[in-house]
């Protein structure tokens, strides 16, 4: 009699376990989506920032789409073949975050420090970037985000989220739809409406 309650406690952790996975997932594509259509004001964690590709200037190094990690770094000592990322301030660039290859180290103009930075698939370098305007250093690509950003944005991925939500909540709703319907088995302990959410809310708050 004890065993298909041991079961369908595993079963209830695993649907919490997946529940808590979908959520974590569909938390990663909102920071993402926020953080890559903002202008500016990326947040920044222990100096790192996450950014995702739009344009493909930076093919083949970069493609569009990827999610890429970039680094606070001291811009005076970036070198030539850098990767950076800067918030752009001319032309098509103005309000904008560039990631682009270092091609003419920092120099000083006037009083101030400027470097030139270029796409690797653009025909001509980008206007002078003050230091000012370096956001960080290019780390690495960021594979697993790009691939659970562009699949859980898919029609297909939307709906795997829709079917893990129902399944996650499957057991409570058929409950409810039973307490609805007044079709609860003889032999079970009927419960009123009030009482499965009484049970749900009781059971969140041991699990927290």
């Amino acid at each position: 009699m004890k065993e298909p309650k041991a079961k369908s406690s595993v079963l209830h952790k695993i649907k919490n376990v997946v529940f808590a996975v979908v959520f974590v997932l569909l938390g990663i594509i909102m920071v993402l989506t926020i953080t890559t259509r903002a202008n500016g004001g990326t947040p920044s964690i222990f100096g790192y920032s996450i950014y995702r590709v739009a344009t493909p200037s930076m093919t083949p190094a970069l493609e569009v789409g990827d999610v890429i990690l970039v680094k606070e770094c001291d811009p005076l000592k970036l070198k030539e073949g850098d990767i950076i990322t800067y918030d752009g301030t001319e032309g098509d660039l103005k309000d904008k975050k560039i990631t682009h290859r270092v091609v003419e180290e920092p120099h000083k103009i006037g009083d101030d420090y400027y470097l030139k930075t270029k796409g690797d698939s653009n025909d001509f370098a980008d206007p002078e970037v003050n230091v000012s305007q370096v956001t960080g250093i290019y780390q690495q690509k960021l594979v697993f985000l790009t691939w659970v950003y562009d699949f859980f944005l898919t029609p297909w991925g939307l709906l795997i989220i829709i079917a893990l939500i129902i399944t996650a909540f499957f057991g409570e709703i058929v409950n409810l739809f039973r307490a609805f319907t007044g079709d609860l088995p003889e032999d079970e302990n009927k419960e009123s409406i009030e009482d499965i959410i009484e049970r749900i809310k009781s059971q969140e708050n041991k699990e927290e």
